[in-house]
């Protein structure tokens, strides 16, 4: 059995003032969940969009996929 501290204790208590006045997320927490979010819909929008441009086209399929998949060079 490990026997708490006053510093273990003290940690419990401010993690649990913490919780309350945030809930289960931290402000921190919610900024990365967030930033996350929103890299992940440009990157499907990117993707989407030269979906949609080797769908529509014919003309330019080598030249939209040369782009998406070996970089602009």
């Amino acid at each position: 059995m490990v026997k708490k501290t006053n510093k273990t204790t003290k940690k419990v208590a401010a993690k649990k003032v913490l919780r309350a006045h945030y809930g289960e997320y931290s402000p921190l927490n919610h900024d990365v969940m967030l930033s996350m979010l929103i890299v992940s819909l440009f990157v499907n929008l990117f993707v989407l969009t030269g979906w949609i441009a080797l769908q529509v086209t014919t003309a330019f399929n080598s030249e939209v996929a040369s782009f998406l998949f070996h970089g602009a060079n």
